[in-house]
């Protein structure tokens, strides 16, 4: 099959928020059964005055399996796990600290190779805050069609 629904595997990671003062994340994603997941993070309007010190950063850590399906401790992820983004410092691939880095996406690949991965967005500073979503994409699957429904 030629078509997005039946080859790409779409998962709704974190329902639509306001972030202000807790940081949101993905939860663990299981990447099994795929050989690449994407995170897409939707952020909107931060009505905070962003800057250095007022900012939302994106941070992406992996995790291997335990022996029992569950994530061992997760730890930041380097260039050589993601795809999109590069000079990652502490997982960290995108710091929202200005108006322009709002109302946008944010879409970053995986190919670390370990089970486990997770996206978190950390608010500083922040004091209204603004709405953040997470959605996930597994591609390359290893057992088709993909489960949209």
């Amino acid at each position: 099959m030629h078509d997005i629904v039946n080859n790409i595997g779409v998962t709704q990671l974190l329902m639509p928020q306001t972030i202000h003062s807790s940081e949101l994340d993905t939860g663990s994603i299981d990447t099994q059964g795929a050989d690449i997941q994407s995170i897409v993070v939707l952020v909107g309007n931060i009505t905070d005055t962003l800057s250095g010190s007022v900012r939302v950063d994106l941070s992406i850590q992996h995790a291997d399996d335990d022996g029992t399906g569950n994530p061992t401790a997760f730890a930041a992820c380097v260039d050589a796990n993601v795809l999109n983004f590069s000079g990652l410092t502490s997982g960290i691939f995108a710091s929202v600290n200005a108006s322009g880095l709002a109302e946008k996406r944010y879409v970053i690949d995986y190919i670390g190779g370990l089970r486990f991965v997770k996206v978190i967005a950390t608010p500083v500073g922040l004091t209204n805050g603004g709405p953040i979503a997470m959605l996930g994409l597994k591609g390359n699957l290893h057992e088709m069609p993909a489960v949209n429904s």
